[in-house]
């Protein structure tokens, strides 16, 4: 028997505005951090001559607050997401930044109880349904997207990913995935 797989990345096709979005963050993390070890510095030149001023304390915490939050969200601007295809197995992972990886999910086709294209009529049935945690791992709106709803732990899941034709071909065949589950 012949092993099926496919692994697609997703990036995101129109990127200038996130790029710039990426470096004003940078230069504001800079300017924050800065701003925050002079306050800090005269924080404590203040501290040694013996008076307290809670006006300094508070600037140097908000700007030493506004770069660390920066800092640490910064990666999410240049997200991408890979999807793996393995013999009936589909793994979703958000990649950071080309260096941090979060795996999301992995589901086995077996389990899915319906999908298809976000297009078709059956997704919005799927998607109004109470209780249903909607996973939106996709980048650009107009690519072509796919929604496959199933139940994972207990739990009502509906994933829409940007996968390519061919992966959505892959997915759907009928060793995987059980007859009638693709929804049109």
């Amino acid at each position: 028997m012949m092993d099926n797989f496919r692994e697609e990345v997703v990036v995101r096709r129109k990127s200038g505005l996130y790029s710039f979005v990426y470096v004003l963050c940078w230069i504001t993390i800079v300017f924050s951090a800065v701003l925050a070890l002079i306050g800090l510095q005269n924080l404590l030149g203040i501290i040694t001559s013996g008076s307290f001023d809670i006006g300094s304390l508070i600037i140097t915490l908000a700007f030493g607050a506004v770069a660390f939050f920066l800092w640490r969200n910064k990666d999410t601007l240049k997200t991408e997401y890979e999807y793996t295809f393995t013999n009936g197995d589909l793994d979703v992972s958000k990649v950071l930044n080309n260096q941090k990886r979060k795996y999301l999910t992995s589901v086995n086709m077996k389990d899915i109880e319906a999908a298809g294209e976000v297009t078709s009529p059956s997704f919005q049935r799927y998607i109004t349904m109470p209780e249903v945690k909607r996973h939106n791992w996709f980048l650009n709106r107009e690519s072509k997207l796919y929604f496959y709803y199933f139940t994972k732990n207990g739990t009502k899941h509906i994933i829409v990913l940007e996968l390519s034709d061919e992966m959505a071909e892959l997915t759907r065949k009928p060793n995987y995935m059980g007859m009638g589950v693709w929804q049109k």
